[in-house]
């Protein structure tokens, strides 16, 4: 898990519990293994209309 639970950092609840895929709280947050390409290279839709879909998730610059 290397991010925070939305519900559980707004509410301190989860309905997921458990089973939730983020993290509930900074004790539960694993560093970010990220490939070594990572952000090397301009994101295309970004430098082409303003915006991506995958916003701070994108691999590429922006």
């Amino acid at each position: 898990q290397t991010e925070l639970c939305r519900s559980w950092k707004e509410s301190g609840s989860c309905r997921y519990g458990s089973k939730c895929q983020f993290a509930h709280g900074e004790k539960e947050l694993k560093p970010v293994q990220r490939h070594p390409k990572y952000k090397t290279e301009p994101c295309r839709q970004f430098a082409t209309t303003g915006a991506c879909p995958y916003g701070s998730r994108c691999r590429f610059i922006h």
